[in-house]
This record gives C-alpha cells, structure tokens and sequence, in this order.
C-alpha cells in the first residue's frame, strides 16, 4: 500500500529527507518499498514524494542530496527528478501571501505530479504532509494544498506532520501563522502530528549530548521517532502473551485467535495476525473522535549512537519510561518531574486512584503503542491501559503492534502515538502572545494586504480555544 509524502517550504522537505533517509537507514528501502518507496526501471528505489517550495534552493539541495542528512549512514535511494513544483519568490513568512498568492497560483500543476505520484501506488493508502507551521510556505501554502487535497481525494487519509517552532521565537510573526494553520488543518487532515522544536532541542541536548543541535539533528530525531511507528507492524492483543519458555509451563487461557488480514477477534480486539494498514488503521485508532485529531509522538530508547553497545535493553524498561513521558506530558526522561511522576503512576495502580489529587497530568482520548525488536510480542503493556489515563467515554483507548524485526541498531525500540492533553499546551501558550500582538494591529496590514481581514483572524482565534478547551476539559 504507497503512501504519498506531500512535503512543503524549508522545513518540510528538509524534514521529509531526514525521513526518508531514516527508513532507509533504520530498515532498508525495500522493506519500506510498498508504503514509501517504488522501484525504477533500473532497480533504483525512488522515495514517493512530491517537493514544493516556493524558493529553489532548498528543493535543489535535496535532488542533488537525495539521502539527506550527512551525520546519518542511508541506504540507496533518490527523489523523482520531476516531482517537484518551486518558484522564485518566496512567501517571506507570511501565511496570507502562501494561501492566498501561491495557493491559486501553483494548485493545479501541484495536483499533476501528485496525481501522477498516486497512479503509481497499486494500492493507494494515504498523504503524509510535512510542513512547519511558523513560515510561509510550509504554514500557508501547505494549508491551501491540504485543503486541495481534501476536495480532490474526499475520502483518502490526510495525516499531517507539523514542526511547531521554537516559542522563544524563529519568526515574528511565528504566532499568527502557527494559529491560522492549525484552525485549518484541524478539519481538513484526519490526524495531525505534533513535532515540537522546543522538544526536539531538548532531547538533542540533555539526552544525546549535542551541545549546539542544528536543524539536521532536530530533524533527524523526529525523522527516528516518525519511523519507529509508520514502518511495517502487526496488531497483538493488550494483554501479553507467554514467552515461548513459559508456554512450556503454563496453559494459555486466552490463546491468539488467527482469524483473516485485519480482524478483530470476538472481544473486540485485533488480533497478532493483522497488519497495521497505514494510514487508515492509525487515524481510525488514534482520531475516531473528530473533536480530537491532535496527535504527540514520544520514542525510546534515545541513546548516542556510541553508547549502544554498553546499554542494556528491557521492555520493562521501555515500558517504564515511555509511561513516565507520557504521563508528565514529557519528550524524555530529562523533562520528566520524576517526584511527580513516581507519586501519579503510584496513584493509577492503587485502588483509590479515583481520589482527588491522585489524577495524571496528562490524559489521552487514546494511545497507539509499536514495539520493535526481540520479545515484543510479549512485552506487558498493561500500565498504558489504566482507566486513569483516559475519559470514561474513550471506547478503545489502547492498542498495541508489535513487529520482532529489531528497528536499525536498537535491539529493542518503542514509539508511542498519543492523542494527550500535550499536544495543545503549545496552543495555549501561544494565544496569549497572538491576542497581545492582534489588539496591537501588529504586523496586520502584511496579512491584509494579500486578502485577509479581522474575520479570519478572529475565526481563528475561536477555533483554536475550542480545541484547547476540548483538550483541557478531558
């Protein structure tokens, strides 16, 4: 089943190589080749993709570098040398010039060479976008071809992957666009994908030991956690199996059905034997509620690449940390408020977790858990399916896939979708500072001047507390 990368502005095609040369690297293109790659004439691994911005240099370095990032070591493959749309004008950072300058202007030329990237897919199975969401490009003229998308596929999975700049401040006027994207996206894509800078830094700094991370190590990270749950899995109950050595002892009571490709068994559950079909079976997991279409990507281990080798890997461990994140809304360990956090996980395992104070700072509407490696079939997950966790309405709020094949060098990874509270507390930082800047008339008349007016600043506003509201009343 292929799956399309639509990737836009800077930010969006420098993280979509970092992606790409990350499935290559941590797999290989040819196991990744149904969903992301297609073969040449020649034998050649092509990545289906199609590159737009609306400067050339960007594109330019990414055809002439097709594996991305030189800190990472890639597999063979390249970009379609025709799959591109570029200008060379630019959308200085604004959003209003992005959707309503270059939108009308490069729509249908962008429509060509993805339908031409479609009919290439035997088995087509979603967009995957990547833009940030503090340009001009990425923000505005990726909200206007998701938009297209959406009136031209109605019924095809739209899974958005947005950077969410640093809050202290790439761009001026950062808070406007970032807030004008998402009050779009949030009905025109099935799931959207949070990437934090803020988080991404972190991580490069307190967990892997880069001093002065650049874009290509943030990218690179978020590129690993990306892959970690879009490559190939399988679905597996909630409840663990017995490892083969207990097997030998102990009488199953409640055996894996095999029943047909993507099945649920009789408890409602899917079964060991189904595949994870991307992009469908994410979003209908992850986002079946259409108030809630947020998600945060969390990934472990997170280790240098020179300390591996002297590092000991459990899914208890995994388990562990991956909890901990969760709960305290964190990207890795060093964020984590661990009093904090040993005092809540204490809580969701007494009998009085019910009691006021005892509540996690983070809940979910649901969790979708991908466990890479050796024993992942066993691996007891049962502390992400505490009731305490999610609303009383959340139907099926955990699900678990499990793949034995180990991801790169990882002898055991994990990477956790979640659909949180997390995922808005970036949103509900920024409006204050959007309000501040809009009671000012800041920097207005450069949005005005390509078509905008208060009205759509103030639809915006008003979308994005709903959602916030929504978020924060779980």
């Amino acid at each position: 089943m292929g799956c399309v990368v639509v990737q836009l502005g800077q930010g969006g095609n420098q993280m979509a190589s970092a992606f790409f040369n990350a499935l290559a690297s941590l797999s290989h293109p040819a196991t990744a080749s149904q969903d992301f790659f297609r073969d040449s004439s020649t034998g050649e691994h092509i990545a289906r993709a199609v590159l737009i911005d609306m400067e050339p240099k960007v594109v330019a370095a990414a055809m002439k570098r097709p594996c991305g990032s030189p800190l990472s070591n890639p597999g063979s493959w390249s970009y379609s040398q025709n799959h591109q749309v570029i200008c060379d004008s630019g959308s200085g950072n604004n959003w209003a010039r992005g959707f309503y300058v270059h939108g009308p202007r490069c729509r249908d030329s962008i429509l060509d060479i993805v339908r031409l990237e479609v009919e290439e897919c035997d088995r087509f199975g979603g967009f995957v976008t990547m833009q940030s969401m503090g340009g001009g490009t990425g923000s505005g003229l990726g909200t206007y071809i998701s938009e297209a998308l959406r009136d031209e596929y109605p019924s095809t999975c739209i899974l958005s992957n947005c950077i969410w700049p640093h809050e202290s401040g790439e761009v001026i006027v950062q808070s406007y666009n970032v807030l004008l994207t998402l009050s779009y996206l949030e009905s025109l894509a099935d799931g959207i994908v949070i990437l934090q800078n803020e988080g991404l830094t972190s991580i490069c700094k307190k967990l892997l030991g880069i001093q002065r991370p650049s874009f290509d190590h943030m990218n690179e990270v978020a590129a690993e956690s990306l892959v970690s749950v879009l490559l190939p899995a399988f679905w597996r109950p909630v409840e663990a199996t017995l490892s083969p050595q207990k097997e030998n002892t102990h009488r199953l009571t409640h055996p894996i059905i095999q029943t047909g490709d993507n099945k649920p068994n009789n408890s409602g559950k899917f079964v060991a034997s189904s595949h994870l079909h991307l992009l469908s079976d994410l979003v209908s997991v992850l986002c079946a509620h259409p108030a809630y279409r947020l998600l945060s990507l969390r990934f472990t281990p997170q280790v240098p690449p020179q300390s591996l080798d002297f590092t000991t890997f459990t899914w208890g461990a995994h388990m562990k940390q991956l909890r901990h994140m969760l709960t305290m809304g964190a990207w890795g360990d060093t964020d984590i408020n661990w009093s904090a956090a040993l005092s809540t996980i204490a809580s969701s395992t007494s009998k009085v977790s019910s009691q006021p104070g005892l509540r996690p700072t983070n809940r979910s509407v649901a969790n979708l858990l991908i466990l890479r490696g050796n024993g992942s079939q066993h691996a007891d997950v049962n502390t992400f399916a505490h009731e305490s966790l999610y609303p009383i309405w959340s139907v099926d709020p955990l699900n678990v896939a499990v793949n034995e094949t180990k991801l790169g060098n990882y002898e055991m990874a994990a990477g956790l979708l979640s659909n949180c509270q997390s995922t808005v507390m970036p949103a509900s930082r920024v409006l204050p500072r959007a309000y501040g800047m809009y009671s000012a008339r800041a920097y207005l008349h450069q949005y005005f001047e390509h078509g905008m007016d208060n009205s759509s600043f103030d639809a915006a506003f008003a979308t994005v507390e709903d959602i916030v509201a929504r978020y924060l009343a779980l």
